[in-house]
């Protein structure tokens, strides 16, 4: 697999932490910033997944509100609460 090359722009500050990190870990600053973007995309795909599984027990009613703000904070529970009335709404309005 070829790798690509991507640019990024990146404040003064933020520059020099990286290289200092590199330098402690010896360590290039592209496999850092790589090692981190990887890990970023992998923790946001497990929230994805956590969030969808938790959705659907919401919607089950198997966890209450207050448990699904536990998990996945207030914003996120609000949509997630939105999306499942709106379903639970049109399905009864589609069986009259």
């Amino acid at each position: 697999m070829q790798e690509k090359t991507i640019t990024i722009r990146i404040e003064p500050e933020w520059k020099k932490r990286i290289e200092k990190m590199a330098t402690e870990r010896i360590e290039t600053k592209s496999n850092l910033i790589r090692e981190a973007v990887i890990e970023f995309i992998r923790r946001e795909t497990e929230m994805k997944e956590i969030k969808k599984m938790v959705a659907r027990r919401f919607a089950l009613d198997k966890i209450s509100f207050e448990e699904l703000i536990k998990i996945v904070g207030y914003k996120e529970a609000r949509k997630i609460a939105f999306y499942v009335q709106t379903a639970k709404k049109s399905f009864v309005e589609g069986l009259r």
